[in-house]
């Protein structure tokens, strides 16, 4: 059997943090070793009293808002939607006021420039540095944001001379939904250019972001989709009593719009729907405000529920549980942002109401595997969750809407192997066509 070659994985989110950062990581470094490569992991001491295990070197840094946590996460790890730094931040010790006046002059990101972890670059980089000369890597593979796991690989890889792929989970300057003014999008465009100079292939989650770093960096760009792991699903998926559909994390709104699915449950109410017993449309680990304002605005607060977030395993099985998801496409489909819950609802094998503009590639993704393309067209929208409620009265389920088979590409264990595929490519050791 070949001796396992060495990558060092550079991410600054990594279990047991519970950001949705480190679950795309934690999955490349559980399934890694089967194609050939051993993960070792240069991560954040984020967790207090968490020991993150073999092949993790977990660093301290420096943050003036950090905050020790008050009790340590549920031992099944990662919270898929949780704050985001910016919002960590707002919580610590520094009040609203003061928050509110740094990021007026210092505007800090968790996607972009001025990287709110850059405080964890100089002891990364140290800790990096050790790896490197006591381990032999065959090659360096970052994954960001924030920009500091990047900033971090780039540094090491000069040190180096190793192969490196930076991977993209958010974009950076031309960041979706985190904006800056001309002026300075320039000025970071040329830095984040810099950094990624020595960079031998960068990947990303998404068709569309992968051309346009393609085109920013003049660099081979790959797409590495987010996925699901089947194995994470409670293994018996017992049949759903009340009608609930669920809707998992943070709505970006306005840059996400759920109007036209309010407003179809509106019309149904209006029209005189028979409602099933326990109706209830369930926003998990979502900000109330939106959502409460909707459910006022059409009157349908009665059957809205907004529920803290969970840990990942718990959130997965919710999701099964439920009788329909929701999904909220992006308001510009041209933006190419696929949020990594299409793949999870996907594993559920759960019925998807997909709400937005219809295009790009989400929707070729929707139609590829059996589920009804987005439509912002309330009536139309209304049409489908009728059809659903008459379905469940007859059966007391829906079917299943998926397609497995075409939903198996994406599984987390697939996109594994394609990103182990590209490190033997950087690697120069490229396996025999099949």
């Amino acid at each position: 059997m070949n001796e396992l070659r060495r990558v060092l994985v550079v991410s600054y989110f990594f279990p047991p943090d519970p950001a949705v950062g480190g679950l795309r990581i934690s999955k490349f470094a559980e399934y890694l070793p089967e194609f050939g490569w051993q993960p070792t992991i240069l991560t954040a001491h984020t967790v207090d009293g968490d020991d993150p295990g073999k092949h993790v070197y977990a660093t301290p840094y420096f943050s003036p808002w950090k905050r020790r946590q008050a009790a340590k996460p549920d031992s099944d790890a990662h919270q898929p939607f949780t704050p985001s730094l910016r919002d960590r931040t707002r919580r610590g010790r520094v009040s609203q006021a003061t928050y509110s006046a740094l990021r007026h002059v210092l505007p800090m990101s968790s996607v972009r420039m001025p990287d709110a972890t850059l405080g964890w670059v100089p002891y990364a980089v140290s800790q990096g540095k050790r790896l490197l000369g006591d381990h032999s890597f065959a090659a360096i593979f970052s994954s960001a944001g924030p920009p500091s796991s990047h900033i971090v690989a780039a540094r090491l890889q000069r040190a180096s001379g190793l192969p490196w792929i930076a991977d993209y989970r958010d974009l950076w300057s031309d960041n979706h939904w985190d904006t800056r003014i001309g002026v300075f999008r320039r000025v970071e465009r040329l830095y984040e250019r810099r950094t990624l100079r020595n960079a031998a292939m960068l990947t990303s989650v998404g068709p569309a972001w992968a051309q346009r770093l393609a085109a920013l960096h003049d660099k081979t760009t790959e797409v590495i989709y987010n996925g699901f792991d089947p194995a994470d699903y409670p293994a018996a998926r017992p049949q759903v009593d009340d009608f609930v559909i669920t809707y998992v994390g943070s709505l970006y709104y306005p840059n996400q719009m759920p109007e036209p699915f309010f407003e179809a449950l509106s019309l149904l109410n209006d029209g005189g729907t028979a409602w099933p017993p326990n109706f209830k449309v369930r926003f998990l680990g979502t900000e109330p405000g939106t959502v409460n304002q909707l459910a006022q605005r059409y009157g349908l607060e009665r059957w809205v529920d907004i529920a803290p977030p969970v840990p990942h395993s718990k959130s997965l099985a919710l999701q099964a549980l439920s009788t329909a998801l929701l999904y909220v496409g992006w308001c510009d489909p041209a933006e190419g942002f696929i949020s990594a819950k299409i793949f999870e609802y996907m594993g559920t094998g759960r019925p998807v109401l997909a709400v937005g503009p219809p295009g790009g590639s989400i929707s070729e993704i929707l139609r590829e595997c059996g589920i009804d393309d987005l439509s912002d067209n309330p009536a139309e929208i209304a049409a489908r969750l009728e059809s659903w409620i008459e379905e469940f009265k007859n059966h007391r389920r829906l079917s299943p809407q998926s397609d497995r088979n075409a939903a198996a590409k994406y599984t987390r264990r697939a996109q594994t192997e394609r990103l182990a595929r590209l490190l033997d490519r950087v690697a120069k050791h490229d396996p025999p066509s099949s």
